[in-house]
């Protein structure tokens, strides 16, 4: 067993070409040894357990808007060779998250404290960035180390080296990735949002937002701003992007009447339902996988 060990050690060391360094997929560049099938793999794994602990908003013009906007996004972004899952949850909580493997999810906590369609366009933007530079395999390799890539590449499927990733995976989604993860994302959203035709601002407004909610607070936030850059550091960040792009990206719209229209008058709706509990047929439960329907 060692001597296997030792010999897919070495032949991960002679042959680089076999795993992702930079390009398209991994603008950050970086050693990725999870294969894509690998990550939208455990990324399903872990979407099914994201939808068993939130309920999930379906049929619904919201649901269908926020993925609406997801997909213009992924038509510019910088890694198409995955499915794409835009997806709504139920709560109060103002937060949005990714999963390996293209999964997106956006509470609709966050979604009423947005004002236009260029922010929700900043919002999913971001996550895709993750999604886009592997940030959650990329840190999934270094917590578990050479372990997992012998479970991997030797073939030990579904074992418990599977399990400890689906728990790294939930914790990282849940509170976040380091600073540099985070200003990456930041920068990869501003982009595809101008490529998408959205105003790039609307990301800055976003941080504007979220630094209004948090301001003098600690609680669960003085946790994530451990990580996470605080707020002015990343609206200073995102202005000098802003200031590389062409001046008419500024004059890009922000749809802010479609985004109350199709978003923000709906979810005044979905507060009525709450009330009078008409909520089982407005769910769904986890999604079969990335064969299922998004």
């Amino acid at each position: 067993m060692l001597k296997r060990l030792l010999g897919l050690i070495l032949l991960i060391a002679l042959l680089p070409w076999g795993c992702a360094t930079t390009g398209p997929g991994n603008p950050g560049g970086g050693l990725v040894f999870i294969s894509t099938q690998e990550e939208v793999r455990i990324g399903a794994q872990v979407a099914r357990k994201v939808e068993k602990r939130y309920p999930v908003l379906r049929d619904d013009p919201v649901a269908h808007y926020v993925a609406e906007v997801g997909q213009r996004l992924v038509r510019v972004c910088d890694r198409r060779d995955i499915t794409y899952h835009f997806k709504v949850l139920v709560g109060d909580q103002v937060n949005a998250f990714s999963l390996p493997g293209g999964w997106v999810y956006v509470f609709t906590g966050l979604l009423e404290k947005l004002d236009n369609t260029a922010q929700l366009a900043g919002v999913l933007g971001h996550e895709i960035g993750h999604v886009v530079a592997r940030h959650a395999v990329k840190r999934l390799q270094l917590a578990l180390g050479v372990g997992i890539l012998y479970s991997l590449f030797v073939g030990e499927r579904g074992g418990p080296l599977t399990q400890d990733a689906v728990k790294l995976i939930i914790n990282l989604a849940m509170n976040g990735y380091s600073r540099a993860n985070e200003r990456e994302a930041d920068r990869l959203g501003l982009i595809y949002e101008y490529r998408a035709g959205y105003n790039p601002q609307g990301i800055l407004q976003v941080m504007e937002i979220l630094r209004g909610i948090h301001h003098g607070r600690v609680s669960s936030w003085q946790r994530f701003l451990m990580d996470h850059p605080p707020p002015q550091e990343r609206i200073r960040l995102l202005e000098s992007y802003l200031r590389r792009l062409p001046p008419q990206a500024l004059k890009y719209p922000f749809y802010r009447r479609e985004y109350h229209l199709e978003v923000l008058e709906p979810l005044k709706s979905l507060g009525r339902l709450e009330k009078k509990r008409f909520l089982p047929h407005r769910y769904r439960r986890p999604s079969p996988g990335p064969g299922g329907s998004p």
